[in-house]
């Protein structure tokens, strides 16, 4: 089922170009700057269409002199028993197609090897969160924790060489607004069915635009909201269709050193991990009685 849905989603080209028959997605495959690859790419985008039949992709988008490129959804190991569903809004693209976070199963290493190499890139947010759900920081651990994880985005789909909605907009020659409605129309298209086939048990929304998609344009209800020590953030949890759903501040950026990375204030990022392990843990109530 998950072929099919990510067909659905990228296209045959791209999924073939990733995802292995055993239902795993190699970060080796991504491809930076073919020309064949770039038309692939385009054919998918002139092909999406809405529910209701129509162009998922303005037209205007596609006549801009402007190069795109797809962040595919990815996971360690195979697809099968995801307890983790994390969602981004959109990527910093910088290639034809890439894996959402670079996270993927790299070519002719193991899983526990795959994982240690994700893990020790203290720049990127499976550090984090690794640090976050995992006490006892042992191989074993570390890897039956990363391979229990899967991420993808609001918006897959983004100009490349574009990171921040400013620049995307730049390129595009619109405003803000006119790309988040089209970031919460891709959503709207491909998100919920995403969930529904990997059917999670945790949704972890990773940053504002997501949890704002989840709770204004999807109807989430909000049952909790717990702040965390000696900062303005907090962690929010809520249902929708029966999904136990998390929002956290994201952990990329300004808000990393701010919260998951300070120095000064190292309350916060323990605060934090103790608020999302008593709520994984059902110490605290996540879905509305």
């Amino acid at each position: 089922m998950i072929k099919e849905f990510l067909i659905e989603k990228y296209g045959s080209f791209v999924t073939n170009c990733f995802l292995t028959e055993q239902n795993e997605v190699i970060y080796d495959n991504r491809n930076e700057d073919g020309v064949k690859e770039q038309e692939e790419v385009i054919k998918v985008l002139e092909a999406l269409k809405t529910a209701e039949g129509e162009s998922l992709v303005p037209e205007s988008f596609l006549k801009k002199d402007v190069q795109w490129g797809f962040d595919f959804s990815s996971w360690i190991g195979s697809y099968d028993n995801k307890e983790f569903f994390f969602v981004g809004s959109e990527p910093h693209i910088q290639s034809n197609y890439q894996l959402v976070y670079d996270f993927g199963n790299l070519k002719g290493k193991t899983l526990n090897e795959t994982a240690k190499y994700h893990y020790e890139k203290q720049s990127d947010i499976w550090y984090y969160l690794t640090e976050i759900f995992v006490d006892d920081l042992i191989e074993e651990n570390i890897t039956s924790f990363l391979s229990k994880c899967y991420i993808t985005d609001l918006c897959h789909i983004v100009p490349k060489h574009c990171g921040q909605v400013k620049d995307i907009c730049r390129k595009l020659d619109i405003k803000p607004g006119e790309w988040k409605q089209f970031r919460n129309s891709v959503a709207q298209r491909f998100l919920l069915k995403e969930i529904e086939v990997v059917n999670p048990k945790y949704v972890i929304l990773h940053g504002n635009p997501a949890r704002e998609f989840f709770q204004d344009k999807l109807g989430m209800i909000v049952t909790g909201n717990y702040p965390i020590d000696k900062s303005r953030y907090s962690i929010k949890t809520g249902n929708l269709n029966g999904w136990q759903v998390l929002s956290i501040p994201h952990l990329k950026g300004d808000v990393r050193n701010k919260l998951w990375k300070c120095k000064k204030y190292p309350e916060r990022p323990k605060s934090a991990k103790r608020i999302l392990n008593s709520i994984v843990n059902s110490e605290i109530e996540v879905l509305a009685k």
